[in-house]
C-alpha cells in the first residue's frame, strides 16, 4: 500500500502535467501542422516542386511550441535558414560534398551570420541547414530548388505567427502569477529566519531571491512578445490596454525584487553577527507577502482599485524606523529598503510617486 500510493500519486501528476502541457501547446501544434500543408502546397505550385522537404522543415523550425513565439525569433529563424539552404547549395556546386566541405561550410555559414545578427537562433540554423544541404543527395529541380523551399516556408512562418498569433496574454499572466508567489514566499521564509534568528535560513532565503532573475527577465521577455503580438495582429489588439498593465506591474515587481535582495542581505549580515533585529520586521515582511499575493487580484465590485493597493497603503504608514523598533543600523536599513519596496508596488499599480511618498512615516 505505501509503495502503491506514491506511484499513483507520480501518475496522478505526470498524467496532470502532460494535459497541461497539451492545453498550452495545442494552438502552436496546429499552427505547425497546417503551415508545413501551406508550405508544401506553395511550395509546389510556386516552383514545380515535387517534394519540398525544405518547406515544411522551415515552418516547423520557425514555428515550434514555444508560447508567444515573437516575431523576431520567427524571422531570425527563417533568415538562419534560408541563409544556411543558399550558402549550402552554392558551396556544394563549387568544392563538392565532403568531411572537409561540411567543417568549412558550418565555419562560413556561423560567421555570416553572426555578421548579419547577434541572435543564436539564426547562427545555428544557418550552420545546421547548411550541413542538411552538403550531407543530403542532390534535389531535382537545380541549385535554387532548396533555398526556394526554405524561403517558401520562412515566409508561411511569418505570416502565421503575424496573422494567427496565440493568445499573448495567458503566458503573461501565468508568468506574473508564479514569480508573485515566489517573491511571497521569499518574504514569508525571510520573515521566519528573523523570528528564529537563524542565520543559516536567511542565507539560503538570499541565495533563492538572487536566483529570480531568470523568472523575472522571461516575464519581461513575455510582456515585450504580447506587445509586439498586439501591435501587428488584427486578431490580438484588443488585449493591448492589458498587456500595459502587465508591463508596468513586470517593471515595479523587477524594481521591489532587487530591493528586497537589498534587504535580505541586510537581514542575513545582521543574523551572522548578531545585531538587533526587532520581531516587528518579520510581522511586516508577512503582511508584505500577502500584499504581494494578492497583487493579480481584480477590484471588488464597486472599487477601481485592487485589493493589494489598500493593503499596501495601510502597511506603508507602518514603515517607520521608530515605530517598528529599529534601533541598530541593520534594522533602519531593512526598514528602508522595505519601503522602498512598498513604494515600488504601489507605483506599479498606478498610484503617483508624491501619493506614495506621502504615506511614509518621516
Amino acid at each position: 500500500m505505501s509503495r502503491t500510493a506514491p506511484l499513483t500519486v507520480a501518475a496522478r501528476r505526470r498524467v496532470r502535467t502532460g494535459w497541461q502541457r497539451w492545453q498550452g501547446s495545442w494552438w502552436q501544434v496546429l499552427q505547425c501542422g497546417l503551415g508545413a500543408a501551406v508550405a508544401w502546397t506553395l511550395a509546389r505550385a510556386l516552383w514545380n516542386q515535387e517534394y519540398p522537404v525544405f518547406a515544411c522543415v522551415a515552418v516547423i523550425v520557425c514555428l515550434g511550441v514555444q508560447n508567444n513565439a515573437r516575431l523576431r525569433r520567427v524571422a531570425e529563424l527563417g533568415t538562419g535558414v534560408t541563409v544556411g539552404v543558399l550558402l549550402g547549395t552554392g558551396v556544394v556546386q563549387v568544392i563538392g560534398r565532403g568531411a572537409w566541405q561540411i567543417c568549412l561550410i558550418v565555419v562560413t555559414a556561423m560567421l555570416i551570420a553572426r555578421f548579419l545578427d547577434s541572435g543564436g537562433l539564426l547562427t545555428n540554423q544557418a550552420a545546421l541547414q547548411a550541413t542538411f544541404i552538403v550531407a543530403f543527395p542532390p534535389q531535382p529541380g537545380g541549385g535554387s530548388a532548396r533555398w526556394l523551399d526554405a524561403m517558401t516556408g520562412a515566409a508561411v512562418a511569418l505570416a502565421i505567427a503575424a496573422l494567427l498569433p496565440s493568445d499573448p496574454t495567458r503566458d503573461v499572466r501565468a508568468r506574473a502569477q508564479a514569480f508573485t508567489g515566489q517573491l511571497a514566499d521569499l518574504l514569508d521564509d525571510a520573515a521566519q529566519s528573523v523570528r528564529s534568528r537563524d542565520p543559516g535560513a536567511a542565507g539560503a532565503v538570499l541565495e533563492r531571491a538572487r536566483a529570480t532573475q531568470r523568472e523575472l527577465d522571461a516575464w519581461a521577455q513575455s510582456v515585450s512578445a504580447a506587445l509586439e503580438v498586439q501591435r501587428l495582429s488584427p486578431l490580438r489588439r484588443g488585449g493591448r490596454a492589458e498587456a500595459l498593465e502587465q508591463q508596468r506591474l513586470q517593471a515595479g515587481v523587477d524594481r521591489a525584487t532587487r530591493n528586497t535582495r537589498v534587504a535580505l542581505r541586510r537581514v542575513t549580515t545582521a543574523l551572522e553577527h548578531d545585531e538587533q533585529l526587532p520581531v516587528s520586521l518579520a510581522g511586516v515582511m508577512e503582511s508584505l507577502a500577502a500584499s504581494v499575493r494578492s497583487l493579480r487580484q481584480p477590484p471588488y465590485p464597486g472599487e477601481t482599485a485592487p485589493p493589494s493597493v489598500a493593503a499596501l497603503k495601510e502597511l506603508a504608514v507602518q514603515l517607520g524606523p521608530r515605530t517598528l523598533g529599529a534601533e541598530s543600523l541593520s534594522a533602519t536599513v531593512v526598514v528602508a529598503q522595505l519601503r522602498s519596496v512598498v513604494v515600488d508596488l504601489l507605483q506599479a499599480h498606478g498610484v503617483p510617486p508624491e501619493e506614495t511618498y506621502r504615506l511614509l512615516p518621516r
